[in-house]
C-alpha cells in the first residue's frame, strides 16, 4: 500500500532500515521509517519500509545504490 506523494525506497530489516533513514536524512532527504516496532533482546530484525517524498526517492535510490556497492 502506497501513500500519494511518497515512494518506498527500501524493503528490508528494521535495524538497517533505521541506518539507512539516518544516512538519508543526513543527506537532506527526508525519510521515514515503517513496520513493526516490537523489540526483543534489545534487537529488531523484523520486515520495515523506507519512505520517502516522490520528488526525493531517485536521490534516496542512488545514495542506497552506491551505499550497498561499496560494502565489503
Amino acid at each position: 500500500m502506497g501513500v500519494k506523494g511518497w515512494e518506498v525506497v527500501f524493503r528490508g530489516e528494521r535495524l538497517k532500515a533505521d541506518l539507512i533513514a539516518a544516512v538519508l536524512e543526513a543527506n537532506g532527504i527526508t525519510a521515514e521509517v515503517f513496520g513493526d516496532t516490537a523489540y526483543s533482546a534489545a534487537m529488531n530484525f523484523t520486515e520495515a519500509r523506507i519512505m520517502v517524498p516522490d520528488a526525493e526517492a531517485n536521490q534516496a535510490r542512488q545514495l542506497i545504490e552506491a551505499a550497498e556497492s561499496s560494502q565489503v
